[in-house]
């Protein structure tokens, strides 16, 4: 059985003496344009990726100007995509809702010219960029191509991809899969249900979620950190951990704020301030000084800047 690490800060309460992080402002983007959600910070830091509420279509936000770009209208372009180190291409999808199917594109940011990376798969798979690498899993295989080359099976030395399959946490390494469980046992009969997987920027651990917490694990599933109640977890760094606490009533979310955790599930904070908005899906700049995130009714972009104290 995994060993589990409970933090031993007991319910990781929010308390104002384990404060690490000072809000130093909090700014609403202007986004020249609609209701717009999902940011993502390009590696400028000063460009926000977005897209509709329901996932549709790309733009970017250019953070000082306040001008919106749109990049494409496919469906479903706006579910996770991946931005080059660079920031020049995007690996993007277009989703067939009604067969169930997708096709993966590289975007480039600039021409906004498409290239077919995978067509017709049936995994809503994760993806990744990696010294200028794309990486995407299909039918059980890693699969990888440079900017503007054709995919081919993955080989390459360090090349870690970290996906879902049928809610299992799945890891490609150069190439070779493997299922993982970290918290197998933990919940009786319940079999765990993964979500929100990533890799840590060290490419050591795995940050992942299942039912209503965050976790972190190394990549044989062992050594497993609770963080807490935290969904849509985002590493920070290698140190830290930024999500959303939120709460529903069965039908709809009734609120949520942006908190912050060490790796290690010590000192969680709650950053922003309770209100009636509905903070949510959090995205951390490169250098891990800004958090972007959005409202859910109104489709509001904001912009926190943080420094540790």
């Amino acid at each position: 059985m995994k060993k589990l690490l409970l933090c031993l800060a007991v319910g990781v309460a929010f308390v104002s003496h384990a404060q690490q992080f000072e809000v130093v402002e909090l700014q609403q983007v202007k986004t020249g344009a609609n209701a717009v959600y999902h940011p993502r910070f390009m590696p400028d830091g000063n460009t926000l990726l977005v897209t509709s509420e329901g996932y549709d279509g790309l733009g970017l936000v250019d953070v000082k100007k306040g001008v919106y770009t749109k990049l494409t209208d496919m469906d479903g372009a706006g579910y996770y995509p991946v931005i080059s180190e660079d920031g020049k291409t995007i690996l993007t999808r277009n989703m067939n809702r009604n067969a169930f199917s997708q096709c993966i594109y590289k975007l480039d940011v600039e021409s906004k010219a498409l290239t077919l990376v995978a067509k017709d798969i049936d995994h809503t798979n994760q993806m990744s960029f990696s010294n200028g690498l794309a990486t995407v899993a299909i039918s059980g295989k890693a699969v990888a191509s440079q900017v503007g080359e054709a995919i081919t099976p993955v080989r390459t030395m360090n090349n870690i991809l970290v996906t879902e399959e049928d809610l299992k946490i799945v890891v490609y390494t150069n190439g070779v899969r493997s299922v993982i469980d970290p918290l197998a046992g933990q919940y009786g009969d319940w079999d765990p249900q993964y979500s929100w997987t990533s890799l840590s920027p060290d490419r050591t651990k795995i940050l992942f979620h299942c039912a209503n917490d965050a976790f972190i694990c190394d990549l044989k599933g062992n050594n497993v950190v609770k963080l807490g109640s935290m969904r849509a977890p985002q590493w920070r760094g290698n140190t830290h951990v930024v999500g959303m606490n939120d709460a529903h009533d069965g039908y709809f979310n009734t609120k949520s704020d942006i908190v912050i955790v060490r790796a290690d599930g010590t000192q969680m904070q709650q950053l922003t301030t309770p209100s009636d908005e509905i903070k949510m899906f959090p995205s951390v700049s490169a250098d891990g000084s800004k958090i972007a995130f959005h409202t859910e009714r109104e489709g509001k972009i904001y912009i926190m800047t943080i420094k540790e104290k």
